[in-house]
């Protein structure tokens, strides 16, 4: 969203031109959603539609620049990630509205874009996290930061989830302060690049 309130645009970035176009816009403007990509399609997770916490899925299809409406979401939810593991979608963290209240989603869930069917997993979160940086190494899936609205802090220790355990840990050493909204990315480095 911008000044102006919730958008609906969709805009695609060309490396080789080095230029932004407008796309198929979403069908409904949302904000504070979670995305993530699956077989060249665009998911997008939840998020606040004018005001009011959803618990859509939308699917884009770039090649057909059609946006398509899936199964929704067992719980509405914001601030969240979205990670893609093994052909399955984990919907993890964010937070939800109660009267005036944010309260922390403890529930993660998976979706099977196949069946188009989400199952909500038994192992709940460790603690709440809202706007954690979210990568995947070595099927599991790693949360950086957040805030936690039921600890009324921001985190600086990382999370792991194991699905095919159904376990939780948390890793020793935390970062350098405090955060929520990081950008994570995994990149594999050659096992000739030194580094510390």
């Amino acid at each position: 969203r911008n000044e102006t309130g919730y958008l609906s645009s969709v805009e695609c970035y060309n490396l080789e031109t080095n230029e932004w176009r407008y796309v198929s816009s979403l069908p409904q403007p949302l904000a504070a959603h979670a995305g993530a990509v699956h077989n060249g399609k665009i998911y997008i997770s939840g998020g606040v539609h004018n005001g009011e916490y959803v618990p859509w899925l939308y699917c884009y299809d770039p090649v057909m620049d059609v946006w398509a409406r899936k199964q929704d979401m067992n719980t509405k939810r914001a601030i969240h990630t979205l990670a893609v593991m093994n052909d399955r979608l984990y919907a993890i963290g964010g937070n939800h509205l109660k009267g005036f209240s944010h309260l922390d989603v403890m529930l993660v869930e998976c979706y099977d874009p196949k069946g188009d069917q989400w199952n909500i997993l038994q192992t709940p979160i460790l603690e709440g996290r809202s706007g954690p940086g979210c990568a995947v190494l070595d099927d599991s899936i790693y949360l950086v930061g957040g805030y936690s609205w039921s600890m009324g802090a921001y985190k600086s220790s990382t999370i792991c989830y194991c699905p095919e355990k159904g376990t939780w840990t948390e890793l020793e050493g935390d970062v350098a302060e405090p955060l929520a909204g990081p950008a994570c990315a995994t990149v594999i480095l050659p096992a000739c690049v030194p580094y510390n």
